[in-house]
Order: C-alpha cells, then structure tokens, then sequence
C-alpha cells in the first residue's frame, strides 16, 4: 500500500498563545506553545503564530518519527481549560 493510500493518523495538542515582545527589539509579537512537546514559536498576529505552531508541531512530530522516539500524545482531549482574574493580596 502506498502512502498516499495509507489512512493518516491525526491528534490534538494543547496551544497556548499569549501576547508577548521579540527579544532585543521589543515589537509585539505573540508567542505560541506546545507544553507536551516543549516547543515555541512566534508570529506577528494570532493567526500567524497558530499557522507557524502547527508547521512545527508536524516538523518536530516527524524528527521524532525519524528518530524512532515515542510521539507523545494528549491524554485527554475532553478537558476544560480556564483563566481566573483574582486579585492578589497586597503586603
């Protein structure tokens, strides 16, 4: 069977995407991160640095293949995930 041919596996991992400033220029920027593949990346919008984080998730998810690792994997994709604004006690 081809590749082609062969069904494609997918999976799911957490994105966290936060504003944040290049290094050295401090331009806005906005960073994004894969905790379970400790990966980063930036991009100039939201929508940049998504498009830019799932290009690396596929290159680091075939070094990965390519070097006989275990792809590690979400263990649940029904999680609820939140931020709470609370205020924080002063001295």
């Amino acid at each position: 069977m081809s590749k082609t041919a062969q069904k494609q596996k997918y999976a799911e991992y957490r994105i966290l995407i936060t504003p944040d400033a290049r290094t050295g220029s401090r331009t806005p920027c906005y960073t994004a991160h894969v905790p379970l593949l400790g990966i980063a990346t930036s991009g100039d919008t939201v929508e940049e640095a998504f498009k830019n984080i799932k290009e690396l998730i596929s290159f680091h998810l075939e070094a990965l293949r390519r070097e006989g690792e275990v792809v590690p994997t979400e263990i649940s994709a029904e999680e609820f995930i939140a931020t709470a604004r609370v205020a924080v006690p002063s001295r």
